[in-house]
């Protein structure tokens, strides 16, 4: 009954999934789902269209500012992107109706095709009903195409417009790097009372905000802190508790590795920057939801928190490279003197710069005259400048003569050309490239030299012996018991995450200190996950992505049933090893077979191309892949046929064995060597095979044994059959019997043959009964003989002795001829010599 139950339980599994195949591969399935949702959406199209070209004359007008040079519009880059974005939003959304109408169109064709062409001149009239849908099929045609058309020619106006605010924007960042300030002195006359002016609006409206907010809002404005500290901390302590053991390390220790000082200075660095960076926005977003904040205060409080993050990240960047305190965790090649120096130059530069930003969007809140700006990045640059020059003069290199050691020429030169430019650009005139150029300097060597700490923390972690010491390693390793193998794993994954994490967060952030914005990025993004059409051919990377994601999880659907239905349902039935072996191969085939073709479909390729690679397999076949199809057809006979299975003892002409695995292409045999020998499936076809075990296990050994022509053979052949009855491994019946085999040339010849319940335990039995046989006929005094050969042996003589002794023996019978008596003859007998 479980066998039959199990039987049962295959067949219906494989006649449904051969049922959802066909589904899957039936063309045109979902057709009237299509149609009805073509026939939905098209009430709509009408209106999205309508709804873009609105769009587009409102995009139009909008462009008209940079038409007419408008001086607010020229310098509003924000206001570019955001219309650019929103028209590119247009052409995507008109993309998605063209879509959406295609297949509907191709629907109403097809039904045309069904209904054929009308009948011609003298042709019996066709009924009224298909008169009345012919005329109704065309009509909704020709709606559909002029829906196309106008979908295309809003698209098309959308991508032109795009493609004219992307040089707009293109012009804005050439003149804002490139073009020339106006730094006359009457300008700079009144930079001081601007100054003063900004300084005393600044504190006036912080002022006035924190008295109206203290006086009405100060429920909210404690709320919002509250909220703010206890999630900052609660964030804290989530972030401790996950990463802390990447950056805990002694401090004292006085030879680390090159793993532990490398991964603390990337996590200590990495981990307290984003707890700011997290601490401050949850800060601006409580104060905003409780409407506690204005819009300039706003302003003004994300460009402080910016300030601080930055100064911060860049500072205690330096502080973890440098080590000024910790000498021995150092990861440059400088002295004490020249970290602490370094460290303090770094930090004034990042200083200089944080807060010329921050000046800047202080005058921008508060509209103060551009000259301020221009004198505020005028003077940074200038002492950004100094600095650069500063630090290519100083000798902070520790070598063999001493602690003051010049830099390479590879870095104080490139340093001293910088700091040069720096000083002098601003007084052309070009204090936005100066400006630009020294945010450069710093802010992306730190991000940099932070991405490339990363890197080597991933490294050192991949590295087995490096990350089976780290407490990560030994805690899954006492915890959780893992071996070596397992935890080697595990760092191998850890690294790749720390490869992705590093190049997926710090290359936007590159992006962003170049120049762009968060939406340029976005849109990036989205337009590598949009749909590219190639021929008849749509690839869509997010498709791919997903179609990627759907074949993983039925992969492992399909090995985690392909487990269970081995271990709960074949195993409880008592099945042979053979007859699971071959269920769990096919079942195993069946279901990536199943998720290669959902993953296919998801990832929007078209299944009735696999006819197309069917055909080019076929050529492919012919030409070089004989080899690999007849091996795989043979797999699939040997799995269906069984002709041997896992466990069986097996002999080919090239090898014997116990079989271990059977693939579609190979078979996995272990030689009793203990050599695992892959021998394709082909041979297992094509050449005679040997199995031992393809039945049963029961088998013969046959053992001989000669003794000496003066033993008694009757008495040999008992003293045999009695010995083999002694062995608990030889069958009774059939009952072992001796064969007197023939007369050796030393001895009497007999065949101990005797059969076995388990031929693969034939080698202890016949060890067993030669030892046995051996004392007893030991016993009885029969010998068992050793080959005797007589050997004649013959000197070899030089030809000197070989003549005279050939002389000799000539004269001995001359002699005894002369001493012979003659022979008498018998009467009536003549001589023959006479």
């Amino acid at each position: 009954m479980r066998g039959h139950s199990v039987t049962s339980l295959l067949t219906r599994f494989f006649v449904v999934c051969t049922l959802f195949l066909g589904l899957l591969l039936v063309p045109g399935g979902g057709t009237l789902a299509q149609s009805q949702t073509g026939t939905d959406s098209s009430s709509h199209s009408s209106q999205d269209i309508k709804s873009a070209r609105k769009e587009i004359d409102s995009a139009n007008t909008e462009l008209q500012d940079y038409r007419n040079k408008d001086e607010a519009a020229l310098n509003d880059d924000l206001r570019l992107l955001n219309l650019q974005q929103s028209l590119e939003d247009i052409a995507t959304s008109m993309e998605q109706i063209y879509n959406d109408l295609q297949p509907r169109l191709e629907s109403l064709k097809a039904r045309e095709t069904e209904l054929g062409e009308p009948p011609g001149e003298g042709a019996p009239e066709e009924p009224q009903s298909l008169k009345d849908e012919r005329a109704k099929l065309a009509a909704d045609r020709a709606q559909v195409n002029t829906e196309i058309g106008e979908v295309q020619t809003v698209a098309d106006q959308a991508r032109k417009l795009v493609e004219e605010v992307a040089a707009l924007r293109r012009t804005l960042f050439r003149q804002t790097l490139l073009g020339r300030s106006d730094l006359s002195k009457e300008n700079f006359d009144a930079v001081g009372t601007a100054l003063n002016k900004e300084v005393s609006e600044l504190l006036t409206r912080i002022s006035s905000w924190f008295s109206f907010t203290w006086s009405f809002e100060r429920r909210a404005f404690l709320s919002a802190l509250s909220l703010t500290l206890l999630f900052g901390l609660l964030f804290v302590y989530g972030e401790y508790r996950l990463f802390s053991r990447f950056a805990q390390h002694d401090r004292n220790e006085i030879n680390p590795s090159a793993f532990s000082k490398h991964t603390f200075a990337f996590w200590s660095t990495l981990l307290p920057t984003v707890g700011l960076a997290i601490f401050c926005s949850l800060a601006t977003f409580f104060l905003n939801n409780f409407n506690v904040l204005r819009g300039d205060i706003a302003q003004l409080l994300t460009s402080f928190f910016q300030f601080v993050v930055v100064l911060f990240f860049i500072c205690r960047l330096a502080g973890t490279v440098l080590a000024p305190l910790h000498p021995h965790w150092r990861l440059v090649n400088v002295s004490d003197r020249g970290a602490r120096t370094l460290w303090w130059l770094i930090a004034a530069m990042t200083f200089v710069n944080a807060f010329d930003y921050l000046a800047g969007s202080v005058s921008d809140v508060l509209q103060s005259p551009v000259i301020l700006t221009l004198a505020r990045s005028l003077v940074a640059a200038v002492i950004i400048g100094v600095i650069l020059v500063v630090l290519s003069r100083i000798r902070p290199m520790r070598t063999e003569e001493g602690d003051r050691g010049a830099w390479p020429r590879s870095i104080s030169i490139p340093l001293f050309v910088l700091g040069v430019a720096l000083i002098v650009m601003p007084f052309f005139g070009y204090v936005g490239l100066a400006r630009f150029v020294a945010t450069q300097v710093i802010v992306l060597g730190a991000l940099v030299v932070t991405m490339y700490l990363g890197f080597l923390s991933a490294r050192a972690v991949s590295e087995p012996e490096d990350f089976k010491s780290s407490a990560l390693g030994r805690m899954l390793t006492n915890r959780f018991g893992l071996g070596p193998i397992a935890v080697e794993q595990i760092g191998l994954l850890c690294g790749l995450l720390i490869y992705a994490f590093v190049i997926l967060f710090g290359v936007p952030i590159i992006f962003l200190v170049w120049g762009y914005h968060i939406r340029d990025i976005q849109g990036w993004v989205a337009d590598s996950f949009s749909q590219i059409t190639i021929g008849s051919v749509t690839i869509s990377l997010s498709g791919i992505l997903v179609g990627l994601l759907v074949f993983a999880i039925g992969y492992f659907i399909s090995r985690w049933f392909q487990r269970w239905l081995d271990e709960n349902v074949m195993r409880r039935s008592r099945m042979e090893d053979g007859l699971r072996n071959s269920v769990r191969t096919g079942v195993g085939y069946l279901g990536i077979a199943l998720a290669a073709i959902i993953g296919l479909s998801v990832a929007g390729l078209n299944l009735s191309n696999v006819a197309l690679v069917a055909g080019a397999l076929s050529v492919g076949i012919g030409f070089g892949l004989q080899n690999i199809v007849n091996n795989f057809v043979s797999g699939l006979i040997l799995l269906v046929e069984r002709p041997f299975k896992v466990g069986d003892w097996v002999v080919t002409s090239s090898t014997q064995g116990y079989v271990r695995h059977i693939s579609v292409r190979a078979t996995e045999i272990e030689t009793f060597q203990r050599q695992s020998v892959i021998v394709p499936n082909s041979e297992f076809i094509n050449t005679p095979v040997g199995n031992w075990t393809h039945r049963n296990r029961l088998g013969r050994s046959e053992i001989a044994v000669g003794v000496s022509y003066d033993s008694d053979p009757r008495r040999v052949i008992a003293l045999l059959e009695e010995i083999a009855a002694t062995n608990d491994l030889v069958l009774r019946n059939p009952a072992p019997f001796v064969v007197f085999t023939g007369f050796g040339d030393s001895s009497l010849d007999f065949e101990l043959r005797c059969y076995l319940s388990d031929v693969l335990s034939g080698l202890s039995v016949a060890t067993d009964l030669r030892t046995k046989i051996f004392e007893r006929f030991k016993e009885e005094g029969i010998e068992i003989p050793f080959p005797q050969r007589d050997v004649n042996i013959k000197m070899l003589q030089s030809p000197d002795n070989v003549e005279a002794e050939a002389a000799k023996a000539r004269l001995q019978a001359e002699a005894s001829k002369e001493s012979a008596p003659e022979p008498q003859l018998p009467p009536n007998r003549v001589d023959p010599d006479e």
